[in-house]
């Protein structure tokens, strides 16, 4: 840009200024439209049972203590059916179960139906020779509950397939990356679950908050300060009722200890450095809403639920030992929250992780 005839220094810097500070809005508002969009699109693509998936995400935890019917509860479902833990019953939803298997767990606001539009799982059959097993369960409980809850699914899983287990792979999508990991830190490897802790070869997390999501954070800095106003004090009680589920998206909770006895409008979080689980490859697939990985929107914005940072795990609130290592991090600019059950450059880099068997 050139100066014109007689301006000053100060105009000079003050025009320059303007110009920075418009192209920062710009992209701001560009991220804003695509979050807004992501948002959108989670809403209307939650498939069948999608009004009571969005009921549990919100009211998940008291729809449970009341024991109703309405409530999830954390199992294995095909084909829209929920599949009995029996020797018999899981031969008849499986009868062509191999001895490698992969199992699916979804995220916030859906069930397992969400995995039906990428065909990841069918697709890892026909690839890999993985069996799909997808768990649905009550989004709006704590992490750490659903971690134990699957934790006891795969104990069973092992006990009474049809075939001997040679192999696992975990597989989670937003929040149920961090139910993955949840069930691994709380697994007993002295006692029965380490039958199948012993047979999980990887972890997947697509779009996982493994520091927590920035939407939670904002939802509870609203919650306490709407509180503060008479006028919209419904709307802070609201925003108060929501889920311990969703609270626990906060910080990325997925042990009791993070959360027991803390306060609930805590904007801080009481992590405890868990180590990775060790002798098992996991991998951190991270969106991104822009096109540049170092562009504003994707650094401001992340998969447009999730920021990169939190997604692979790694910044100032990062616990030591849950960082993913740069070469288990996969970066895929122009992949959104959603896109990541869907996208092909998303399955590229699972199949290519999970047919690079390691040597034992």
């Amino acid at each position: 840009m050139s100066q014109s005839p007689g301006a000053s220094a100060e105009e000079h810097d003050e025009s320059n200024e303007s110009d920075e500070s418009t192209k920062v809005e710009r992209a701001v508002m560009r991220g804003v439209e695509r979050v807004a969009g992501v948002t959108d699109e989670i809403v209307h693509h939650r498939g069948p049972n999608g009004a009571r998936a969005l009921v549990n995400a919100f009211f998940g935890d008291r729809l449970d203590v009341a024991g109703s019917a309405l409530s999830h509860t954390m199992g294995v479902r095909r084909r829209g059916r929920s599949v009995p833990l029996t020797r018999d019953g899981l031969a008849a939803a499986y009868p062509e179960a191999t001895g490698e298997v992969v199992v699916l767990v979804h995220g916030l606001l859906v069930t397992e139906t969400f995995w039906q539009q990428g065909r990841f799982g069918p697709r890892l059959r026909e690839d890999l020779g993985l069996t799909p097993v997808t768990v649905r369960y009550n989004t709006g409980l704590r992490i750490s509950h659903n971690g134990h809850d699957l934790d006891r699914i795969l104990t069973a899983l092992v006990a009474h397939w049809p075939v001997p287990v040679t192999r696992i792979v975990l597989v989670g999508h937003s929040m149920g990356g961090l139910v993955v990991h949840s069930a691994l830190a709380q697994a007993d490897v002295t006692g029965p679950g380490s039958e199948w802790v012993s047979r999980v070869s990887d972890t997947v997390t697509l779009g996982s908050p493994h520091l927590g999501a920035p939407l939670e954070r904002g939802a509870n800095h609203a919650a306490r300060a709407l509180g503060t106003l008479r006028h919209v004090r419904p709307l802070a009680g609201l925003l108060r009722s929501r889920s311990v589920g969703i609270q626990d998206l906060r910080h990325g909770n997925i042990l009791d200890e993070e959360w027991d006895g803390a306060d609930p409008a805590d904007h801080r979080g009481r992590r405890v450095d868990v180590p990775l689980h060790p002798g098992i490859r996991h991998l951190a697939v991270v969106g991104l809403l822009g096109k540049k990985i170092d562009s504003r929107v994707a650094q401001l914005f992340g998969d447009g639920i999730v920021t990169a940072a939190s997604a692979r795990g790694s910044g100032r609130r990062s616990p030591e030992h849950r960082r993913f290592p740069a070469e288990d991090v996969v970066v895929l600019p122009g992949v959104s929250h959603v896109a990541l059950v869907r996208d092909e450059s998303v399955y590229a880099a699972i199949r290519e992780r999970l047919g690079a068997r390691v040597d034992p």
